[in-house]
């Protein structure tokens, strides 16, 4: 059975071996790297950094294929929507639209950068357990004064690593309700927009299920939302700093260009 979209894949690789507040921290800095970078010749870089991060961890390149196939029709409509609707020198003419060049070299750049996010979140979801990503979430936050806001750096990070536990499980049932539909007679390649009901409404209702299922049995457990002990204790390591340096030192030489 194939592993579900942003699970955990046990390894003992470099990446599986680093601190989880090390990846969440290379992950936020990635990002801001992937939408600061205008080149073309930068974006290629982070490509071929994350190969490289890649070769590192010992993952399948499946994982990475599952991680952005669900968005390939929003990286598509992101796409047609700048290369239709910026102004610029046009290429061609469509009845009424008049695809750009600067459409579509925004096109490619925008779309590069949410491949870019996809990827380098599926690296670190599959090298990293749930529950050391909760841990490393919780220890980011707990210097932060959240009791203001009535809540505590334990419950937001329950919340985020719920959240990232929940999106392969909520793939998963898509498919599951998919098939269930196809098995009852369903085509879906006639028309789409009538298949949308038959997938959302048993979608919606199961999700509601699982999350109360969810809530029963925690509270069943005796989860009280407040700071508890952890099965990981975390310590940053020689390896950890030299990765943030070394990262650091790679966005710096990356934003020169």
């Amino acid at each position: 059975m194939q592993e579900p979209v942003f699970s955990y894949i046990p390894g003992k690789s470099f990446l599986h071996t680093l601190d989880p507040r090390t990846k969440l921290t290379a992950v936020m800095l990635l990002g801001i790297l992937a939408f600061r970078t205008e080149s073309f010749f930068g974006i290629g870089i982070l490509f071929a950094f994350f190969v490289a991060l890649t070769s590192f961890s010992g993952l399948p390149a499946r994982v990475f294929l599952r991680a952005v196939r669900p968005m390939v029709l929003f990286i598509i409509f992101i796409f047609l929507a700048q290369l239709f609707f910026t102004e610029g020198k046009v290429l061609t003419s469509f009845w009424i639209l008049h695809p750009s060049l600067e459409g579509l070299q925004n096109g490619f750049r925008l779309s590069a950068r949410f491949i870019l996010l996809l990827l380098f979140a599926a690296l670190m979801t599959a090298s990293t357990d749930p529950s050391a990503i909760t841990c490393g979430i919780e220890r980011m936050l707990r210097p932060l004064p959240l009791r203001w806001l009535g809540v505590n750096s334990f419950e937001l990070a329950t919340m985020m690593n719920l959240s990232i536990a929940f999106l392969p499980l909520l793939f998963e049932r898509v498919e599951r309700t998919k098939a269930a539909q196809a098995s009852r007679g369903m085509y879906f390649g006639k028309n789409p927009f009538h298949s949308v009901p038959a997938l959302a409404i048993p979608l919606i209702r199961g999700v509601i299920r699982d999350a109360e299922e969810l809530a029963l049995a925690m509270e069943s457990r005796g989860y009280q939302g407040t700071r508890r002990t952890s099965m990981h204790e975390l310590l940053m390591q020689r390896r950890d700093w030299i990765s943030l340096l070394a990262l650091v030192l790679f966005a710096a030489l990356l934003l020169r260009f």
